[in-house]
């Protein structure tokens, strides 16, 4: 009776492994296909801003406050931090299944992509407010007044909940 029911255990696991690496898998294509267009959007968008793509490609870019080039820039930098994030993520998808689930290198992944979100929402957030306040400093003109959307609050509450839970995984890794 024993035998039986550690094979049955097994099998369960088995099966359960095979689906989750399966369903790890497909994340982890959907997660560098997002990555992938989220460049190809954005570098084919800025190319477009100098004239490029013509009929192909039309850019709308809102620079709000901030001169077109640092708007530019903006973009730029949260495509490389968002690609990166979601590489960081499909590598972490891939290990997903070869020798467990919360492995050392499955958890340090995850975090390296917790950490590169929740610096994207940072920079995101901060990178116009920070060249707006210094351009204004540097011209000497009126007081800087600021906004928040809503929305980058909640993005930034999202990507440190993110790093705090690639922090619990660690712990669960370590035990």
């Amino acid at each position: 009776v024993n035998n039986f029911c550690k094979t049955e255990t097994t099998m369960r696991t088995t099966e359960i492994s095979s689906g989750l690496v399966r369903h790890a898998r497909l994340l982890r294509v959907a997660a560098l296909i997002a990555g992938a267009f989220y460049l190809v959007a954005t570098v084919g968008a800025l190319m477009s801003l100098g004239g490029w793509g013509g009929q192909f490609v039309s850019a709308t870019l809102d620079p709000g406050d901030l001169p077109l080039r640092w708007a530019a820039a903006t973009a730029a930098i949260l495509a490389l931090l968002t690609g990166a994030a979601m590489l960081e993520l499909a590598r972490m998808l891939g290990q997903v299944g070869r020798d467990g689930v919360f492995t050392r290198e499955v958890t340090r992944r995850f975090r390296r992509f917790a950490l590169l979100f929740l610096l994207t929402a940072i920079v995101r957030l901060a990178m116009p407010v920070l060249v707006v306040a210094g351009l204004s400093l540097g011209q000497g003109s009126d007081p800087v007044r600021l906004s928040f959307d809503g929305g980058d609050a909640v993005t930034l509450l999202v990507a440190a909940l993110f790093y705090l839970v690639a922090r619990l995984f660690d712990e669960a890794a370590r035990l």
